[in-house]
């Protein structure tokens, strides 16, 4: 499912951050996108104000610290394929050895996650309990006025350019160490997209 040879562009500024190409082979992408449930399975998650950040998705949990969810069969093998392979020493170590982060085997959330237009993330840095996550992207052709670029950023504030704008497509995927420097966005996703963004989103604890 993983190839962890994969070519990686392994960064240190504003903080310990990759961008991974093509480590779910096409073929398994596709098995992936075929097994996406419809909207209504996915529970709508939306903050318009206050918290560390404000935000509009689709979520589907499918692993939660290290458990496997009843949905997760539900969707098909392919999907128990990818949790197997995200659950090995071997995917850890790669995360160690790409950003720098400590892994626990246990200690591990695996999401599907669905921006529709106007569906978007602001700057934050993600919780201290944290170690690493790694978003990882789905749709195959994605083009820059389609919105929905994940935003690696120096602060809070959004009327700064980012730092850099990494476009969510084909097979590519983002890795960070969190850290109190760890600002990321993901900017709104607009009416010209032809599909919704849909990613993968796993997320590794202290």
């Amino acid at each position: 499912m993983l190839n962890l040879t994969a070519p990686v562009q392994a960064h240190l500024t504003p903080y310990s951050w990759a961008v991974v190409e093509d480590l779910i082979t096409p073929d398994n992408r596709a098995r992936l996108r075929k097994d996406i449930p419809p909207l209504e399975v996915f529970k709508r998650e939306q903050r318009l104000d206050g918290g560390d950040k404000i935000y509009g998705m689709y979520v589907l949990p499918l692993v939660d610290k290290g458990v496997r969810l009843p949905v997760l069969d539900r969707l098909g093998p392919a999907w128990v394929d990818f949790v197997a392979a995200v659950d090995t020493d071997d995917y850890r170590s790669w995360v160690e050895s790409t950003v720098g982060a400590t892994i626990r085997p246990e200690a591990f959330d695996v999401g599907l996650f669905v921006f529709a237009p106007g569906d978007w993330v602001s700057s934050h840095t993600d919780k201290s309990e944290k170690s690493a996550t790694h978003v990882l992207y789905l749709n195959e052709s994605w083009a820059p006025d389609h919105g929905g670029a994940f935003e690696v950023r120096e602060g809070v504030d959004l009327s700064t350019p980012p730092y850099e704008s990494i476009l969510p497509a084909g097979g590519r995927s983002v890795l960070f160490a969190q850290s109190e420097r760890s600002w990321h966005a993901v900017a709104p996703v607009t009416s010209s997209a032809p599909d919704p963004r849909f990613t993968i989103q796993v997320e590794m604890w202290r």
